[in-house]
């Protein structure tokens, strides 16, 4: 029944379930599981607004930000980003609705769907919000108020205009919210009338997207450590890295948000390989280690690395048959042979490393 599905997980979390299952030549095999899941992704979507308004209204009974400036705009323009986070959240915000608008452009509305929901929960929230907080929760200094003041001009807008692209999918809640930032003084009547997010060039940056996911890797590979170490969550270890010249620059000029979204004590770069220690995670840019003195289960590090060499050594072999396919060289694009050379010699160092890793276990 429409009306009780409805009236239990709301209209928009029904409306995103359509059209995330909405593949062009197919019926609908309605998901009651998958509805409830979008239930949770509208709550996100408040908690996201929550959070924010609260640090709004912080700023402004401080007097270290106003909300007068933005509201003045029909369409808050982007300020000019200078931090890496603000970089790289514009940029996948960009890619974000140019994939969005490929997608509505050929009926596509899964696919749509699919984009902005990972976009705006993967992206926007469990990484770009959680980075923020670093600056939104500054203190009471001059310099702590200008950092708050940075990270709502670049926030604020970003999330105003990601309403916007959500809005086609779940129109009740950005319309309330919308509302709300503009304090009930909106530049058009709805949100359905705001002009909808167009791609923009400018805002692409593959450097920036590139670091953040060099740091993203990290913080991923911390967190497993950390896990398969048992290492309780209020417990703040310091790691160790090896890594080089771009690589080791870019990990120290973002250390503030590496240590805290991994739960990082201190960071200490070292000049020797790091690859024949035990629980260490292995990169082709880097070697991290937690440093934390507890007894490691050999037995469950061998069987580790050795479901990894083998997965490894797949992956090589797949590499390998490629390369001396002719027909398949004949026919790949240049970039895509090129990216397999490239693959190959990152998977010819990782295996070398595996191997190298097992061997110190006694194997």
């Amino acid at each position: 029944d429409p009306i009780e599905i409805t009236e239990k997980y709301g209209t928009d979390a029904v409306r995103f379930t359509l059209a995330s299952m909405a593949s062009p030549g197919t019926d609908i095999a309605f998901s009651e599981s998958r509805t409830e899941s979008y239930r949770a992704f509208a709550n996100k979507i408040w908690n996201a607004a929550r959070f924010i308004f609260m640090n709004v209204d912080r700023a402004e009974e401080s007097r270290a930000w106003s909300r007068t400036g933005f509201t003045a705009r029909a369409d808050a323009a982007m300020p000019t980003p200078t931090k890496l986070e603000d970089q790289w959240i514009l940029s996948r915000f960009n890619a974000a609705s140019q994939g969005i608008a490929s997608a509505l452009g050929d009926y596509r509305f899964h696919e749509a769907a699919h984009i902005v929901y990972h976009f705006f929960w993967g992206e926007f929230c469990d990484w770009y919000i959680e980075i923020v907080k670093l600056r939104l929760n500054a203190g009471e200094s001059e310099a702590d108020k200008q950092t708050t003041a940075s990270a709502l001009d670049f926030v604020l807008p970003i999330f105003e205009a990601s309403l916007r692209l959500l809005s086609p999918f779940m129109p009740f809640i950005t319309e309330e919210i919308w509302h709300a930032i503009y304090q009930g003084k909106p530049p058009q009547k709805s949100i359905a009338l705001s002009a909808y997010p167009q791609p923009q060039p400018a805002w692409t940056s593959q450097q920036a997207e590139a670091e953040m996911a060099l740091l993203q890797a990290l913080i991923v590979d911390v967190r497993t450590l950390r896990a398969e170490m048992k290492i309780e969550p209020k417990v703040k270890a310091p790691v160790e890295i090896h890594a080089k010249g771009t690589v080791q620059k870019s990990i120290e000029e973002s250390r503030g948000f590496v240590q805290r979204m991994a739960n990082i004590e201190s960071i200490s770069f070292v000049t020797g390989s790091l690859s024949n220690a035990l629980a260490v995670r292995v990169a082709p840019q880097y070697e991290v280690r937690v440093v934390y003195e507890q007894k490691i289960d050999v037995t469950a590090e061998r069987e580790r690395l050795n479901k990894e060499l083998k997965k490894l050594e797949t992956e090589m072999a797949n590499a390998e048959r490629n390369l001396s396919n002719e027909a398949f060289l004949a026919k790949a694009p240049a970039n895509v042979v090129e990216g397999i050379h490239r693959r190959k010699g990152e998977l010819e160092m990782l295996l070398e490393k595996s191997r190298s890793a097992l061997a110190q276990l006694g194997t």
